[in-house]
């Protein structure tokens, strides 16, 4: 859901700015009402909570919405001075290595946008791994590539766990 703030902004400041509150008016009908004027009548189908309705209307005022916008700059500005503090951080401790290696810091610096798509492309590239494994650890026809003639699912699973564990260092040396 995309929220239009300044679309938003715009109709709270433009709307009647009184404080509001609900009660039911005559024949029982809840009203958002001002010290002035009725702003709302609500009428709903039936199974729905009317006065709740009401009450909320009374709570989402304009001054509220323009709070809560406010709220949301004011944190926006906070994460953005904690982000360029951060950055800064960053950049003295690439000066600090410098300084006592004598060699640029040996991981190129990533934006934390950067880093989080790096580390999520590694996770899924992870998650297809261990698909991949369990397909061909799980499948039938693995009992004749590992010689592992056994009934019970869960000891051959771990069978095959135990015989690829075994022969992957042994791969790697011949390679």
């Amino acid at each position: 859901m995309t929220i239009d703030k300044a679309k938003l902004k715009a109709l709270a400041e433009a709307a009647t700015q009184s404080e509001r509150k609900a009660e039911k008016c005559i024949g029982g009908i809840p009203h958002v009402i001002t010290e002035e004027w009725d702003i709302a009548e609500v009428h709903v189908t039936t199974g729905a909570n009317p006065m709740a309705d009401a009450e909320f209307m009374a709570a989402a005022s304009p001054a509220t919405v323009l709070a809560l916008l406010a709220e949301i700059e004011r944190g926006k500005r906070l994460f953005d001075q904690s982000e360029r503090a951060l950055d800064r951080v960053n950049a003295m401790w690439h000066r600090r290595w410098l300084n006592r290696t004598g060699e640029p810091y040996p991981i190129p610096a990533l934006s934390r946008d950067e880093e989080f798509d790096q580390l999520k492309a590694e996770n899924e590239a992870l998650r297809k791994d261990a698909e991949r494994y369990r397909w061909l650890r799980d499948g039938e026809y693995l009992h004749a590539w590992a010689d592992l003639h056994v009934c019970d699912e869960h000891r051959r699973a771990e069978l095959t766990d135990r015989a690829i564990d075994t022969a992957m260092p042994r791969e790697a040396s011949h390679g």
